[in-house]
């Protein structure tokens, strides 16, 4: 019998780990409790409350898997996890749909002025002759990370009209980026050409600040940048300080450095600020959910 312990609130009959295991849910564990407990099981669940680190893995000696519903892998250290014969699944398949339709979402929000036209109509404002938009049709999309996500995005941008430039870290066949109408470009060329630009990078040495002030002052002035990637990637002063300048045209953030979020981005204007919901969708969840279980029962070669 594989004993697994479920560290974090998820819907556990989605899971369907069958017979071959025996699942202990304790979605409130504490740290303490945790470091406690870790050594009597040969698989974690974890969402991103609970942190498997190198204190918490030199702990669980009988550890054989974590299994993490979502696609962020940043509250389990996956290095020192594969140093001691751990290893690690999630299912960032799960969240594409998800992801792509709040990214599409904010930039219309944003295009549109839709948070100011409600808090305004609101008030007893009636502003219909300010609140001139503009439309996503003709403009260029820059999409930096082009894997599910980013794909997914450059869809549905090439279908409301948009021109997709695409910027990863590893080459992308031609066959990928065609059927897509997406060139591939330099990173520089994503920030000074584009009109609306979405992350979707992990958050490691290399992109800690890819967007800081210096690359911020390379967009245009009326472009707009979405983060659903990773708190991190962008250095959030620095987006404040353009958008109170008026230097880009607005920003969207839902992911942060610290979460919840502090500082200055908090009282900037142009930006929608949102807790970290990209994924959380019904069906997002749900399926995030049961592909791990899945990938739970292969690991272990369980039916």
């Amino acid at each position: 019998m594989v004993k697994v312990l479920v560290c974090d609130q998820v819907d556990i009959t989605r899971l369907s780990l069958g017979p071959s295991f025996e699942v202990d849910y304790r979605p409130t564990l504490s740290r303490e409790e945790l470091l406690s407990v870790a050594g009597n099981y040969e698989v974690l669940v974890v969402r991103s409350r609970t942190k498997v680190d190198r204190e918490v893995l030199e702990r669980a000696n009988r550890l054989k898997l974590v299994a993490r519903p979502g696609t962020g892998l940043d509250n389990v250290d996956v290095g020192f996890a594969k140093e001691r014969g751990v290893a690690v699944v999630n299912s960032p398949e799960s969240l594409v749909e998800a992801v792509a339709e709040q990214v599409v979402l904010v930039m219309l929000a944003l295009s549109r002025k839709l948070v100011q036209a409600d808090t305004g109509t609101r008030s007893g404002k009636w502003e219909k002759n300010v609140l001139v938009g503009r439309e996503l049709k003709g403009k260029v999309l820059g999409v930096v990370g082009f894997g599910r996500i980013g794909r997914r995005i450059a869809e549905i941008g090439r279908a409301l009209g948009m021109t997709i430039l695409a910027y990863d870290v590893v080459p992308v066949p031609q066959d990928v980026t065609g059927p897509l109408g997406a060139r591939m470009v330099p990173l520089d060329e994503i920030f000074s050409s584009s009109d609306y630009i979405t992350l979707h990078v992990p958050l490691a040495p290399d992109t800690v600040h890819m967007v800081d002030a210096p690359r911020i002052a390379t967009m245009k002035e009326s472009s707009v940048l979405v983060n659903m990637s990773r708190g991190g990637v962008v250095d959030e002063d620095a987006l404040a300080s353009a958008l109170r300048a008026g230097t880009i045209g607005g920003a969207a953030l839902d992911v942060f450095e610290k979460e919840p979020p502090s500082g200055t981005i908090l009282s900037a204007p142009n930006v929608i600020l949102t807790p970290h919901i990209g994924g959380q969708t019904e069906e997002a969840q749900a399926n995030a959910i049961e592909v791990v279980g899945e990938k739970v029962r292969a690991f272990f070669k369980a039916p």
